[in-house]
């Protein structure tokens, strides 16, 4: 949980997911039953704890603000919803830029 997120309107409308980084693609049902039953995430990154952690140390308010454009499941790449992604989080950006 993000403790110090940036003061912005705009950024406190969006909705709100647990997340969890990650250092694979989880793409087998195995895998995927473990990271869910191991901690309980809503969504996966690849690079959020990372960057999370960088603005901790630096003390440096922060937010991902993330598109999800597929839901943690096999592999199928013809569900993937990119462009529907990408024009949210581009949205979503503009709408926190005006707040600032």
């Amino acid at each position: 949980m993000n403790a110090t997120p940036p003061a912005n309107a705009a950024l406190r409308a969006l909705p709100a997911a647990a997340g969890v980084t990650v250092n694979t693609v989880h793409g087998k049902d195995g895998s995927i039953a473990a990271i869910l039953q191991r901690f309980h995430p809503q969504i996966e990154s690849m690079e959020g704890a990372a960057f999370m952690y960088a603005c901790l140390i630096q003390e440096v308010p922060c937010a991902q603000v993330r598109a999800v454009s597929n839901i943690v499941e096999r592999r199928t790449r013809a569900a993937w919803k990119m462009t529907e992604a990408i024009d949210a989080l581009g949205r979503a950006v503009l709408g926190i830029i005006d707040q600032a």
